[in-house]
């Protein structure tokens, strides 16, 4: 059974004037019998029949056949199933006597048998007389819809399933003879198999495919439906999905799985009643379908990739072992490989339900190893469950689906779990570009042969849309890939999920060894998380569509990010605590790390509402060398809606071309709408920043100055509420001008920054270009060295506010 020759969902397709309903099958050595309810449709008369059509690969099936006559007053159909008895097989089918006009069956309709020694050929049928002995044909009642199973604890004793009061059914051992079992509330269409200890009722509700469990066939418990996303999609479908008949294939050595045959009604608006398709599915775990069906991208003129998008000079080989060992299954950690549940690396072939039985599978063994290996595997969101390893070998990838109708909060998400490992020198890919608008201006690569652009800032206040051409913001806001409508082009805004990978409230996770590719928004969330290593890690994202953070430690604490390569659009490494984690966070160490990005190489901010404590960042290199602007910032510190930030160092830090080397920005944006409180030290009037220390950074390419300043407000009954940062300490400092041409509009007085978003770039000028500082107690500057523009004549560092505790500085004014 090989199912990456199977091209799409449809068995059998309906034509113009016949559909395929009411599916049956039968695995016989080495052929798949298919059975079905044929509806040939001739003007304005309308026929049913049995049919056959066979495979012996579910790709290649026959042309259908008719196996009984066309006849109004009977209109034999709805085959239930091939049935063995004693040596010989027979297949349930109904009568659907319409011979009156009617559309649907008459009272006249019951439940046959038909025998047959080749499974082709059929003897006249033979009437099940469920009802009893004692009943007779005329009394009855309309039954049809039957379906013959063996009990599960008596193997001579058979029932057979009907409709007639809801669902009925009658037993019998020798099939002639029966006695009524009793009737149960359900959908139509039934299924019956027994699984291990236990039968499982599939049924057809109003739409849809549902499942029921039982030990005794009395009491009876969901554990489904089946769910098909894509029925609104699927022009085949578009009216009702039902019908479902499992083929058990678990025990045949080349298949291994549940087949589900179905059919989905499309009666062309009421101009062919009864017309449908036969589609096909296979499960491991009667909870998660493969459907082959292929991808279809929700925006399907996006995906455009321009020269400068991505930077191409990131040293794989240096973070990456393309040579990580495959794991062995093991009785302590078994593993799941995502092929063996029905997954295929076909293009555009979505894989959903393979990734997440295989998830599931891993879950119910108590944890262990899912492997995806040898080829690219398209992946609606998945879930990952406790003890669990997600191991993407070097020769294969996880790539979004395009159609974000597939996509939920992310593509790969664990939550509450405990020892999470994604590794296996693989690649987690988002296809970014696929669910955001085009930019407006193409990138912009540097060349030696044309002067570098003069730095320009608008004015304090200035909207987007109207920014000056010249402005740094400008030139960088238009070349972002939005999903919003930035610009009021009435296109509304892009469905696309807010992270690729999201682990919240997880313990003990690991991250090494794998690349992140193409996020469609926050790269690697680690939300309210314990205990997390992310080492060996390349992020490779387009570094124009919006939102793509890096690394966002959201709200975690114990938190070590090693040896780790970013290049994206939006915030490279972020330290963040929102509202929704309810939580402070502390002990985050971030070292040997490069981050290429549009935005703030390393940044605490800007959702901000609870503690963040006990910041390490070292050694590491942020720049950006190959298109312009530059990176916004380089360390950036932000409190804005309530947070208090504390005892935290960035030291050992190179910066080529960061815009603006250091952002300290302490204000009141207050994003959660905190309510204003008598004393200032609610969370209306800001949190605090105290205890930054950042030593040893040679920033070389700058364009803007420095900017640390906390505010001064007046409260609600006009007193002055002064809230400086605290214990700042910047030392061993230079920072090194692009020796550019500067469009200066220094305002006379510089506004407090109190509501604002926490970005340099929407400051303005300021009348310093190394250090401007305000509302500071505690500040310290110790070997600073500034080294302007040629044409520059602004004072290198300027103080307001300020308690200077230190000012061993060589360029201190």
């Amino acid at each position: 059974m090989n199912l990456r020759a199977i091209k799409g969902p449809v068995v059998m397709w309906q034509t113009d004037n016949r559909g395929y309903r009411d599916p049956a099958a039968f695995w016989h050595e080495g052929t798949c019998y298919l059975y079905f309810t044929m509806v040939e449709q001739e003007g304005e008369e309308q026929y049913f029949s049995v049919g056959l059509s066979k495979s012996v690969d579910f790709v290649q099936w026959s042309e259908p056949v008719r196996l009984t006559e066309r006849a109004k007053d009977r209109e034999y159909s709805r085959p239930g199933n091939l049935f063995e008895f004693n040596g010989r097989y027979y297949l349930c089918i109904q009568t659907y006597c319409r011979e009156n006009g009617e559309l649907y069956g008459n009272e006249k309709s019951r439940i046959y048998t038909m025998e047959t020694e080749d499974l082709e050929h059929f003897k006249e049928p033979v009437l099940l007389k469920v009802k009893g002995d004692d009943i007779p044909e005329a009394d009855m009642g309309k039954i049809t819809e039957p379906y013959l199973l063996r009990d599960r604890d008596d193997s001579n004793k058979i029932w057979c399933f009907y409709k007639q009061n809801g669902i009925s059914y009658s037993w019998s051992y020798d099939m002639e003879h029966w006695i009524y079992g009793g009737n149960m509330e359900c959908g139509e269409n039934v299924c019956v198999l027994t699984i291990n200890d236990a039968y499982y009722l599939m049924h057809s509700p109003e739409n849809g495919i549902g499942l029921l469990k039982s030990k005794d066939l009395v009491h009876f418990e969901e554990v489904g439906p089946v769910k098909f996303l894509s029925q609104s999609r699927w022009p085949w479908a578009k009216d009702r999905i039902t019908a479902g008949f499992l083929l058990d294939m678990t025990k045949e050595p080349e298949a291994g799985y549940y087949v589900l045959f179905y059919h989905g009604e499309n009666e062309k608006g009421g101009t062919f009643p009864f017309g449908a398709s036969i589609g096909m599915a296979v499960t491991k775990d009667l909870k998660n379908y493969i459907t082959f069906e292929t991808e279809e991208p929700t925006y399907p003129n996006f995906g455009n990739i321009y020269e400068g998008d991505y930077y191409k000079g990131i040293p794989y080989d240096e973070y990456i072992n393309h040579s990580q060992e495959i794991p062995r299954s093991t009785y302590e950690k078994p593993v799941f490989d995502i092929r063996n549940f029905g997954a295929a690396a076909v293009p555009g072939r979505v894989n959903t339900a393979a990734f997440q039985a295989a998830a599931d599978a891993c879950r119910d063994a108590g944890g262990g190893v899912i492997l995806v290996q040898d080829g690219s595997y398209v992946t609606g969101t998945f879930y990952l469950y406790n003890n669990t390893t997600l191991f993407i070998a070097s020769n294969a990838s996880v790539e979004a689906t395009r159609e974000s109708g597939r996509l939920k909060t992310a593509l790969v998400i664990a939550e509450k779990a405990d020892n999470i490992v994604i590794t296996g020198g693989g690649t987690i890919c988002g296809n970014g570009e696929w669910f955001v608008y085009e930019p407006k201006l193409k990138p912009a690569l540097l060349r030696g042969d044309r002067p570098y652009p003069a730095t320009h800032l608008a004015p304090r206040g200035t909207v987007d849309r109207m920014l000056p051409e010249t402005t740094l913001r400008y030139n960088y806001r238009r070349r972002i890939r939005f999903s919003e409508d930035k610009y009021n082009e009435n296109v509304g805004s892009t469905q696309r999920p807010g992270f690729m990978v999201y682990l919240r409230n997880c313990y003990n996770v690991k991250v090494e060894n794998i690349v992140l590719k193409d996020s469609m928004a926050w790269t690697l969330n680690l939300f309210a998380c314990e205990d997390v290593l992310v080492k060996d890690v390349i992020i490779d994202n387009n570094r124009h569509v919006a939102n793509t953070d890096g690394i966002d430690i959201t709200g975690s604490s114990r938190v070590k990010i090693h040896h780790c390569f970013v290049s994206t659009a939006d915030d490279g490494i972020v330290v963040k605590n929102p509202k929704d984690t309810g939580r402070a966070m502390s002990d985050i160490h971030i070292y040997d790390c490069h981050v290429i990005t549009v935005m703030n190489a390393f940044k605490i901010g800007t959702e901000t509402r609870w503690d963040i404590s006990n910041v390490l960042v070292e050694n590491c290199h942020f720049f950006m060398p190959d298109i312009y602007p530059g990176t916004t910032s380089g360390i950036a510190v932000e409190s804005a809606d309530g947070s208090h930030i504390c005892d935290v160092t960035v030291r050992n830090i190179e910066m080529e071309r960061v815009t603006c080397p250091i952002f300290i920005c302490l204000n009141i944006r207050n994003r959660y709408q905190e309510p204003c409180g008598e004393s200032a030290e609610s969370p209306f009037w800001g949190g605090d920043i105290q205890g930054i220390r950042i030593e040893n950074v040679c920033a070389h390419g700058v364009e803007v100055p420095s900017l640390i300043f906390g505010f001064e407000t007046e409260g609600t009954n006009g007193e002055k509420i002064r809230k400086p940062v605290k214990d700042i300490t910047i030392c061993h400092f230079e920072a090194v001008y692009q020796d550019n041409e500067e469009i200066l509009e220094i305002p006379e007085t510089v506004e407090e920054f109190l509501y604002e978003y926490p970005e340099n770039n929407l400051v303005g000028d300021v009348d310093a270009c190394g250090l401007w500082v305000r509302h500071c107690d505690g500040l310290v500057l110790e070997d600073i060295r500034v080294v302007p523009r040629s044409i520059n004549r602004r004072e290198k560092i300027r103080l307001y506010d300020v308690i200077l505790t230190s000012e061993r500085a060589r360029d201190f004014n």
